[in-house]
């Protein structure tokens, strides 16, 4: 029983000491793809991984990067990304990102959108992102 007590307070303190702000994401039209776009802050000792997010209104919901290859630029999916402790980790444009693909719906600017971000330390984290141009 100690034990278990012990793994629920654990839980719970690795989520605390994950702060996540300035969630944005590009408006778009059903059927389309767009990114959502925010900041992680590690207070804690640990390091954590992001490695999963759900929005219910995209066929699919990939984590990625983009990157340089002569010349080129180009997007790739990523199975995760780590957080170190005590560091700070931004998905923006031009960057990491998180890809919503195939709408379910429009996307409006001046609305907002539920997400839940999915982290192996910190479990599940909802977060609430403003649609705008940016």
């Amino acid at each position: 029983m100690i034990f278990l007590i012990m793994l629920i307070l654990l839980f719970n303190q690795a989520k605390d000491e994950l702060i996540i702000k300035d969630a944005w994401l590009r408006p778009n039209a059903e059927g389309m793809t767009t990114a959502l776009y925010f900041n992680i802050e590690n207070t804690g000792e640990l390091a954590d991984t992001l490695f999963k997010v759900d929005y219910e209104f995209a066929a699919r919901v990939e984590i990625h990067e983009t990157y340089e290859k002569d010349g080129m630029m180009g997007m790739r999916k990523l199975e995760n990304i780590m957080i170190e402790p005590g560091n700070s980790f931004s998905l923006k444009p031009g960057a990491h990102h998180i890809m919503l693909i195939k709408l379910k719906k429009d996307i409006n600017e001046g609305e907002s959108e539920e997400f839940t971000l999915h982290f192996k330390k910190a479990g599940e984290i909802k977060i609430t992102a403003e649609v705008k141009k940016q």
